[in-house]
């Protein structure tokens, strides 16, 4: 007999599907397995050579340097170089690093950032790897990439170019973790020539899997001043950029700073001066040395008129790239300013301990569908659409309160320039009543009552922010051309009325505490992990969206199990006892008379759009069944009872306009509110399964997909033994499949 078509569909799928990866079990890059790699080194004692990424001139790259260049350069390991090799000696610390030829500052301005917070730094560098204890010649690290983390192998052969790194600069002669994260930052952008230039905006996402925002200098938002110093606040990463072409020469004006160069903000605070204040901030150069000679340097006169114990903590006088300047000559001397975090805590510079839910919407621009382009006002509402509702409390907040970035599939980056698709969104305030967010209906032009373009832009990731009123908008994701097909991921983030509860705040404002902070006091739930990234239209939470000081789990992140807990109530008990039979249990034909007498009774669920057939019934008992006894005592009525409370309450919530039916937009979004996670692949067979001719489901059905995807989630849960696969014998898939 022929395998149906939905199982030839997983067959040839299971290759093919994507994981989405965590943190804590990311996505294997090229496939290769960090710890079964080493074992295998170890045990055949043996140092381990990457193939995939050679030391060879494939990983330098063509063109990056002179033919003769090329042909001296020699591959070294740390235990080649130095007799007592480290990975980390006390810690990593900006100033571990040192620019070296490649011209690949916007990266090491970033990672200079990144080492003033633990929570982002170990999110990339893992603590499993030493040059003592199993040492395999193996490194490896953590890179976000499109919504996943993946985890990036490399082995210790370190590019030398007549004795000296071709690559970053460890300071301390035997530490080695800036070369091998740089040489693992190499091998996912395909050659060290792809990190001679780029944009600190890319490696900011790379390295965080965050929010972050560009600021042009030259013409700086009115409130800059207090964005920057809410981002030191909330303790952000901040870089920015002199004016000039990243990849056009290092050239050092007279005022020290570099033309075309990337450096890292790393403070910002407001001093007495002079009877008056002045605002400062603190930037470091990769390079670790070369500094600025203005105000406010190192041996500027201005430090003779602050207070000796802010000088003495202030202003430490020695050549390691980091200084001070005003704010004026900040903006006037740079060109862009970037500021990333998790959520994007930066734009409540009124409260920046506030709270931002984030929501993740993977889809595509398809031909002659959902790709309208932007060539006209009416195309741009031929796009995909999301709708989001602002509550009127965020109408008194001072501050930005929605954030939106849009960034297109990788695979649409190329070698040439310009390297993007030209890609942006429209922001549309339109006239709706009664709707929620992800509600199922689709607006038109003559809807909008206000619409801000974003342009568009050729970039990997387009984000801006909104001081957005109390209402309902719809974003439109739109490419420059209509017919222009990719696949693209939208973030939303929206700030909440609440704040986090902390009493300690004031202590983590030190530089000298903050990490110890951060560490103590955010932590990842167990049950962030998300959907895979072929779910079209399927919103999830991602890993890395919690704000700073966010402990609380919002309804995007529970689990079925914190949801159903919501939906207990006693009135089950005179409610089976009304149907049971003289033993106390319930057989299907008992259970179908009991579920359209006593729940096919509000009009939402009125039995002209779908009674329970006695089929459904005997499905329902089976997934409910715990004692494989075809019939239900009242502790599994208990069970089924709340998942009856918790379907009706997600139907009227999502069916506001009472039309007795879900579609496949209000499944998806009951999916997401229960707690699970499903593919797109799921949801058109669950629409296939369970759904009418034209796509959408009753009550009734609506009921049995819902507790049948609960259920096949709990086997699958209980039965995989490392979390990606379930082992089978025939005998258990029958039973499985037989009583399904």
């Amino acid at each position: 007999m022929p395998i149906p078509g939905v199982y030839q569909k997983v067959a040839e799928g299971q290759q093919a599907q994507r994981k989405i990866g965590t943190v804590e079990d990311p996505k294997k890059f090229k496939g290769q397995d960090f710890n079964s790699l080493r074992d295998r080194c170890i045990s055949r004692k043996q140092l381990f050579e990457d193939d995939v990424f050679p030391a060879n001139l494939y990983s330098i790259g063509q063109d990056l340097l002179s033919q003769d260049k090329l042909l001296s350069i020699k591959w070294k390991r740390p235990t080649e170089l130095q007799r007592d090799p480290r990975f980390l000696v006390d810690g990593a610390s900006r100033f571990d690093i040192m620019q070296g030829e490649i011209g690949d500052c916007w990266v090491l301005s970033v990672v200079g950032a990144l080492t003033m917070h633990r929570k982002f730094l170990d999110n990339v560098i893992p603590n499993d790897q030493e040059f003592t204890y199993k040492y395999a010649g193996i490194f490896h690290f953590r890179f976000w990439q499109y919504g996943e983390w993946v985890d990036v192998v490399v082995d210790d052969r370190l590019p030398m170019l007549n004795g000296r790194f071709l690559s970053v600069q460890p300071r301390v002669n035997n530490e080695f973790w800036p070369s091998l994260l740089e040489k693992a930052y190499a091998k996912l952008r395909g050659s060290y020539k792809n990190l001679h230039w780029g944009f600190i905006s890319e490696a900011f996402v790379d390295f965080t899997g965050g929010v972050q925002m560009d600021f042009n200098l030259s013409k700086p938002p009115p409130d800059l001043k207090d964005i920057v110093m809410a981002a030191a606040r909330s303790f952000c990463l901040m870089g920015c950029t002199t004016p000039g072409e990243l990849h056009t020469g290092n050239i050092e004006l007279q005022n020290g700073l570099v033309q075309g160069h990337a450096y890292t903000v790393t403070d910002g605070t407001q001093v007495e001066y002079s009877n008056t204040t002045e605002d400062i901030v603190r930037v470091w150069n990769p390079w670790g040395q070369g500094e600025w000679n203005g105000r406010w340097s190192d041996e500027s006169p201005q430090w003779e008129r602050v207070r000796p114990d802010v000088r003495k903590r202030l202003n430490v006088d020695r050549n390691d790239g980091e200084f001070w300047m005003s704010c004026p000559d900040f903006t006037q001397y740079y060109a862009q300013a970037n500021i990333c975090n998790h959520t994007p805590t930066y734009l409540d510079f009124g409260n920046p301990q506030c709270i931002w839910d984030t929501t993740y919407y993977y889809n595509q621009w398809v031909r002659g569908s959902t790709a309208g382009g932007a060539n006209s006002a009416e195309a741009i509402w031929k796009n995909p659409q999301y709708v989001i509702i602002v509550p009127e409390q965020q109408g008194t907040n001072r501050g930005y309160n929605v954030t939106v970035a849009l960034m297109q599939s990788l695979s649409n980056e190329r070698k040439d320039s310009p390297h993007w698709l030209p890609i942006g969104f429209a922001f549309c305030m339109v006239a709706a009543k009664g709707v929620k967010n992800g509600s199922q209906q689709k607006y038109s032009r003559q809807h909008a009552t206000e619409t801000i373009n974003s342009g568009l832009e050729q970039a990997r990731e387009v984000t801006r922010s909104f001081m957005a009123p109390p209402g309902t908008y719809v974003i439109l994701p739109f490419t420059q051309n209509k017919g222009q097909e990719s696949e693209f991921l939208l973030r939303i983030f929206m700030k909440t009325s609440q704040i986090a509860d902390y009493t300690d705040i004031e202590a983590a404002s030190s530089e000298s505490n903050r990490d110890a902070y951060a560490n103590s006091a955010v932590s990842e739930p167990e049950n962030s992990r998300r959907s895979q990234r072929n779910g079209n239209q399927v919103p999830y939470p991602s890993d890395a969206v919690l704000s700073d000081f966010d402990l609380r789990l919002s309804l995007n992140n529970q689990n079925p199990k914190a949801v159903l807990k919501r939906y207990q109530d006693g009135n089950y008990e005179n409610i089976f006892a009304g149907y049971a039979n003289q033993n106390a249990e319930l057989y299907a034909e008992h259970l179908q008379m009991l579920l359209n007498d006593v729940v096919i009774t509000d009009k939402t669920f009125a039995a002209d759009k779908g009674e329970f057939s006695l089929d459904s019934c005997r499905a329902v008992l089976m997934l409910m069944d715990l004692n494989a006894n075809g019939k239900l005592s009242l502790s599994e009525f208990g069970r089924l009872w709340k998942r009856l409370n918790m379907c009706k309450d997600l139907f009227r919530t999502i069916d506001v306009n009472k039309t007795g039916f879900l579609d496949g937009f209000g499944l998806a979004r009951a999916v997401q509110e229960a707690g699970l996670v499903v593919s797109d692949a799921v949801l058109n067979i669950m629409l296939l399964r369970y759904a009418n001719y034209t796509q959408k489901l009753s009550f009734a059905d609506f009921v049995s997909c819902m507790i049948r995807l609960e259920t096949v989630t709990k086997v699958f849960q209980n039965l995989t033994k490392d979390g990606v696969g379930v082992y089978l014998s025939a005998e258990e898939w029958m039973q499985i499949i037989m009583s399904s």
